[in-house]
């Protein structure tokens, strides 16, 4: 790509990078979530934590402003800066293995400009897909929207959550679990460890909480009650900020798992379901 490389240019562009899946980054991310820190070579690594692998290594001159690669870097160089992660899906083939070798390959799959109620959008479709020794483990596909950058707009109601279900766990994070998480992503945005950049450029009212790191725990969830997760999908709904409490839920239908996210007030902040 040059310099002078549009938006539209981008699409069918493709990285490739490979990641030593290493025990120690495992073990701190089983720590952030208050887990005992005792994964080994060999081991399967747990749902979604790829994302604490294949980190955007870019220097810091060439950040912009919120913490993220300057656009037409990673991401393409589309004409709105603020950025936020949207929806996304998995579908493994088999398990990623800690200790392993693997593969990443990076394809920019469409970019979609929309006019929404608050404004223009543009949709970013990543897909990934990974492979150790030439076979597949993991196909991904992540949608990431840009936006405007506004720190006065007022963010939607968010829907009501479902009431109903099967089970559940309750997170309480704080302001160090998600400075952890950014250090093990390698995510420099801001508004998940600067509260006053958070507020003040995006209107944010807090420190947000991250939305893969949602992602994980919704899958997190399905895996601990041994539902199947061969197919994954997420789609986040509206944010959730520290201090708050928030809880994760599930219930099932033969096969498929229902999951979702709610804020402590019941606002819907992320949705997912899970198949074999």
């Amino acid at each position: 790509m040059t310099a002078t490389t549009t938006w539209q240019d981008w699409v069918g562009h493709t990285t490739s990078s490979d990641c030593v899946l290493d025990a120690a980054q495992a073990n701190r991310m089983a720590a952030t979530l208050d887990r005992e820190p005792d994964i080994t070579d060999g081991d399967a690594l747990p749902p979604a934590w790829h994302w604490i692998y294949f980190n955007e290594i870019v220097p810091a001159s060439r950040l912009g402003e919120e913490g993220h690669p300057q656009l037409g870097i990673t991401m393409p160089p589309v004409p709105l800066p603020r950025r936020m992660w949207a929806a996304g899906s998995f579908e493994f083939a088999g398990p990623l293995i800690v200790g392993a070798r693997v593969r990443r390959d990076s394809t920019i799959a469409s970019i979609t400009p929309k006019d929404g109620s608050t404004g223009p959008l543009y949709f970013v479709t990543v897909e990934h897909l990974f492979t150790t020794d030439g076979v597949t483990n993991l196909r991904e596909q992540q949608t990431i929207v840009y936006r405007e950058m506004s720190s006065t707009a007022t963010p939607p109601t968010p829907d009501p959550a479902p009431v109903a279900d099967e089970f559940r766990a309750r997170w309480h994070l704080d302001s160090t679990a998600l400075f952890r998480y950014s250090a093990l992503t390698f995510n420099g945005h801001r508004i998940h460890y600067d509260a006053d950049y958070a507020r003040s450029v995006e209107g944010y009212p807090n420190l947000v909480i991250h939305g893969p790191l949602l992602a994980t725990l919704l899958a997190d969830l399905a895996a601990a009650h041994e539902r199947p997760l061969r197919r994954f999908r997420y789609r986040a709904r509206s944010p959730l900020f520290v201090p708050d409490p928030f809880t994760v839920h599930g219930s099932t239908d033969g096969d498929a798992t229902r999951l979702w996210a709610a804020s402590h007030q019941g606002g819907l902040a992320m949705t997912a379901d899970a198949s074999g």
